[in-house]
């Protein structure tokens, strides 16, 4: 095979589209720009439709899961009485294993890299706002008389800061076991772990966007 894959957009990235293009109309801004002779935006501006868009759907494939999960029986055994009679002495009584918390942790983990992918394609933008070699005529750190006053300088170090944290913590926690029960509990689905992970995740998420 050769050549490039053509790619269909996704719900997420049309929805995104979408809203940018509610939030362009009629701007000022967007009609001065219409002749501009710079060849092309770089990826953190014009792929936002794809990026912003993957994580929608990240979010919509995660929150189907955990209306499922939250939904189903864990119990076990499972125990179904006789339906005519209700007779527990005539139950099925079947030992499962869908207390298994892996299809949560797996998405708990697949939320953790979709918004740190969020932060860290929104720092780069708010670099792009504060850099002087990149913000295109802007002044340094928006700020006046720059060198004497930083500005917005601190709002991109916080935020960048926040986007290296997320890096270590979005590593999945579901792709690790430890063995607990006597070696009964052999394979778990370490759904905890991803959950604490993914809270801090969204914390740090929210004010790099802020910023």
């Amino acid at each position: 095979m050769s050549g490039f894959i053509k790619a269909r957009p996704h719900a997420g990235q049309i929805t995104t589209a979408a809203n940018l293009r509610k939030l362009l109309a009629g701007s000022a801004i967007r009609e001065s720009h219409r002749d501009c002779g710079r060849v092309q935006d770089a990826y953190s501006l014009r792929c936002m439709p794809q990026v912003h868009g993957a994580v929608r759907d990240t979010l919509t494939h995660c929150r189907a899961v955990f209306e499922v999960e939250m939904n189903s029986a864990v119990d076990n055994p499972l125990v179904f009485p006789d339906s005519d009679k209700n007779k527990y002495d005539q139950a099925d009584v079947i030992s499962g294993g869908n207390f298994h918390g892996e299809p949560v942790a797996f998405a708990l983990d697949y939320l953790g890299i979709a918004l740190s992918a969020l932060a860290g394609i929104s720092e780069r933008r708010l670099e792009r706002l504060v850099n002087p070699a990149l913000s295109e005529g802007l002044p340094p750190f928006l700020a006046p008389g720059a060198g004497l006053n930083s500005g917005f300088m601190m709002p991109q170090v916080t935020a960048a800061a926040l986007v290296s944290e997320n890096k270590v913590l979005a590593h999945p926690a579901s792709v690790d076991s430890i063995t607990t029960s006597g070696n009964k509990e052999d394979y778990v689905s370490m759904g905890m772990g991803a959950a604490i992970k993914l809270k801090k995740i969204v914390e740090n998420t929210r004010n790099a966007i802020a910023d």
